[in-house]
């Protein structure tokens, strides 16, 4: 999952929230696994690719 993580994310990861999403607190899926955001944020795929979410088509390298 190479890209850049923004550096409140990288403290997030480095408290062990890597794999907790940081727009709802939830943890990653096989069904929806963690994506970044063009801003470097870990947040789900479907938050990427749901029109009413405010990361929506926001997901690096899309």
């Amino acid at each position: 999952m190479a890209g850049f993580i923004n550096r409140a994310q990288q403290t997030r990861d480095h408290n062990g929230q890597r794999n907790v999403c940081a727009a709802d607190g939830h943890p990653g899926t096989p069904e929806d696994p963690l994506v970044k955001t063009a801003d470097g944020w870990r947040v789900h795929l479907s938050d990427t690719t749901n029109p009413s979410s405010g990361f929506y088509g926001q997901q690096q390298g899309s």
